[in-house]
């Protein structure tokens, strides 16, 4: 694996449609949720009340680890991206405006079409919306060496691959 660009890292965040948020509850007992989300102005925003197991462990330990991952069909090629940080509570309004539409617009791109996301009957200041402010982000990939040793001849795929947000370099 080597270390990914920091262009890299920004196209895997804008075009994932799901990442996993983990937590460890106080007795350091992991759990990781899938969840949608955008990015903005540097940070992570996602939709998380707090109720239920995560709620319990978020009120006791906000330190936070975001992953999100692309790989092809055939698993010869892929890349990872971890967001560490803090999740903290969103209750400006304005901001939560500019979070609503960032995350319209990433939605309506990746899936063509309008996206009936959770709540939109809800007014926008009740939407338990949070953020992650990043400590530590670092993204990995495959090495092009070892993805062209494992190509496979086309007729031999199971499934056509994914392709990878435009990679740099």
């Amino acid at each position: 694996m080597i270390p990914m660009t920091e262009k890299e890292i920004g196209e895997l965040l804008d075009n994932a449609l799901i990442g996993r948020l983990a937590m460890a509850a106080p007795d350091a007992t992991p759990y990781v949720i899938p969840l949608p989300f955008c990015r903005l102005d540097g940070c992570i925003y996602l939709r998380v009340p707090l109720r239920g197991r995560k709620g319990d462990i978020l009120r006791t330990n906000d330190r936070v680890c975001f992953e999100v991952d692309w790989f092809t069909d055939q698993l010869d090629d892929y890349a990872s991206v971890l967001v560490e940080g803090r999740l903290t509570a969103v209750d400006d309004v304005g901001e939560k405006v500019r979070v609503r539409a960032a995350n319209d617009e990433k939605y309506n791109r990746l899936r063509h079409a309008w996206r009936p996301g959770h709540g939109r009957r809800t007014p926008l200041e009740q939407i338990p919306t949070r953020k992650i402010i990043p400590i530590r982000i670092s993204g990995r990939r495959m090495e092009p060496g070892l993805r062209d040793a494992a190509a496979v001849e086309p007729q031999e795929r199971c499934a056509k691959p994914r392709p990878f947000p435009s990679r740099s370099g």
